[in-house]
């Protein structure tokens, strides 16, 4: 029996700790406290020193019960907006929200309160499991830097549950794309608009004709191309020279994200040429796009744990980052799973307490599918 008031009473009080990202530390030092209740003692890297965060991640392990394969729990410690002030409100639906002065922060609160009660499952229950290894990142979301910062020669585990998802509890993550952000420097000649518009080259123009060009929006399933910002031009009778552009593309393949980057230089430098102008392009990589088959090891496990308690297993492909796509690319394979919170980033976020439970009995009976195929492979060897 899954402990709602525990979990819910765990969740809260997590929710109420401010924490944005780069300023970890005292939700690191409560999540701490929360692991030594059940004899966990947990460590920080230095991971933080790598960015100017306050808090490197907070990594724990916990020994197995029998020959499994280790499994990484993994959660994030910052939230996007502060939550000091937060007075979260049970409904009588079963629902919590902030009073809609401040964000709730279950994304990723809950996915941390998740794993603790996991924990205590598993320590209470008796359950068998393979070895543990639990990372609760920072800076996830200002571009998760405790994932890449993360001292990986601590990790055991090359597969992974990662709890940070909107998507209803039985689905996981099995794609997201990668990301490479752009910096277009478009180079026109400056003149008077009005005395000697043709001695001019037009920087605005070109890059409108390069815009017009590109392909925005959805490429394949999770992939994308986008224009964000454009500043240019110095006065309204004045024949602009320069005009900055940033975008970003999007795939969960290398070599498609390639092809996306091939024509973003295309459509400027075609129009830079064709006006007489030039272009400066620079590539910002921001995290790499990951992809796993119905065959990796923990999709099938995942698969198995979450229709063994009742659910229907929905592999989603997805079309944002998280520390799925850093973990992934660092060689431990990850799925992210679902948690069913709803609004994130707004004062209207909103968690069921129901989602919660599930989310619990998901993870546990995942543990228990990788365990039960490792206990059956001992057997069929001896």
């Amino acid at each position: 029996m899954i402990n709602q008031a525990r979990l819910v009473e765990r969740f809260l009080s997590l929710a109420t700790v401010d924490g944005t990202s780069g300023n970890e530390r005292e939700v690191a030092e409560a999540v701490r406290r929360c692991l030594a209740e059940i004899s966990i003692a947990a460590t920080t890297d230095q991971a933080g020193a790598t960015f100017g965060g306050l808090s490197g991640n907070l990594i724990a392990r916990v020994p197995g019960s029998v020959p499994a394969p280790a499994l990484l729990l993994c959660a994030h410690l910052d939230t996007v907006l502060p939550t000091s002030g937060l007075k979260p409100l049970t409904h009588p639906d079963g629902i919590i929200s902030s009073d809609g002065t401040t964000i709730l922060g279950a994304d990723d609160r809950a996915g941390i309160a998740i794993i603790l009660e996991i924990l205590h499952q598993l320590r209470e229950g008796g359950i068998a499991h393979g070895p543990l290894d639990l990372v609760f990142t920072v800076s996830e979301e200002a571009g998760m830097h405790g994932a890449k910062g993360l001292d990986t020669a601590r990790i055991e585990a090359d597969l992974g549950l990662i709890f940070d998802s909107s998507a209803p509890c039985g689905s996981f993550v099995i794609e997201a794309p990668g990301a490479v952000a752009f910096h277009a420097v478009v180079h026109g000649r400056a003149a008077h608009a009005a005395i000697s518009p043709q001695c001019g080259i037009h920087a605005i123009q070109i890059a409108a004709q390069a815009i017009s060009r590109l392909k925005q929006g959805r490429w394949g399933t999770t992939g994308m191309l986008n224009i964000g910002t454009i500043q240019g031009g110095t006065a309204i009778n004045v024949i602009p020279d320069r005009v900055e552009i940033h975008g970003e593309t999007r795939s969960p393949r290398r070599d498609e994200l390639e092809a996306q980057m091939a024509h973003i230089r295309e459509a400027f430098e075609g129009a830079a040429t064709e006006a007489g102008g030039s272009v400066d392009l620079n590539w910002s990589p921001k995290y790499e796009g990951f992809s796993l088959g119905a065959d990796e090891p923990i999709v099938r496990a995942v698969t198995l744990g979450i229709a063994a308690v009742g659910f229907k297993p929905q592999p989603l492909r997805y079309p944002a980052g998280s520390d799925a796509n850093i973990l992934n690319g660092r060689g431990i394979a990850c799925v992210n799973l679902g948690l069913g919170y709803r609004n994130v980033h707004s004062f209207q976020e909103a968690m069921p307490i129901q989602c919660m439970v599930d989310s619990v009995t998901i993870g546990l009976a995942i543990i228990r599918s990788l365990a039960g195929q490792a206990v059956t492979l001992q057997g069929d060897e001896s």
